[in-house]
């Protein structure tokens, strides 16, 4: 299923194909999720996932070994990502995400995974990227 997502991406945009939507005025009264997808407002929320560097703040010293990151979405039934995902911000908020997707995976652009997890009912993931 990953190897699906990886040849999904497209740079700096979510990519699901079963996309619809670019904006709420598209969905009728309902919302339209990063993913492409309208759903209801109920059925959204939003993440944020962060993450430091071998025990260090992001930076463009500490990421320099992997400046820029690609972040995967998953749920049983797809997943979406966005790349490129500069290293250095440190952090990345997805504000509406359909409740499916239950996991997350951090990855250096174009190559290995450097981070997997569940998303937690916190809604925030962290991250401490071994580079």
């Amino acid at each position: 299923m990953r190897a699906l997502a990886l040849l999904a991406l497209l740079a700096g945009c979510p990519n699901n194909s079963q996309s619809t939507c670019k904006s709420d005025s598209e969905c009728g009264g309902d919302v339209c999720a990063r993913n492409g997808e309208c759903t209801t407002a109920s059925n959204v929320r939003m993440v944020k996932v962060t993450w430091t560097v071998n025990g260090q703040q992001a930076s463009a010293t500490t990421c320099a070994p992997a400046p820029s990151l690609e972040l995967y979405f998953y749920s049983a039934e797809d997943t979406f990502g966005y790349a490129p995902v500069p290293c250095m911000e440190g952090q990345f908020t997805i504000d509406k995400i359909p409740l499916r997707y239950d996991e997350v995976e951090l990855d250096r652009l174009g190559g290995s995974p450097v981070g997997y997890s569940p998303i937690p009912p916190s809604l925030t993931v962290a991250f401490d990227l071994q580079l």
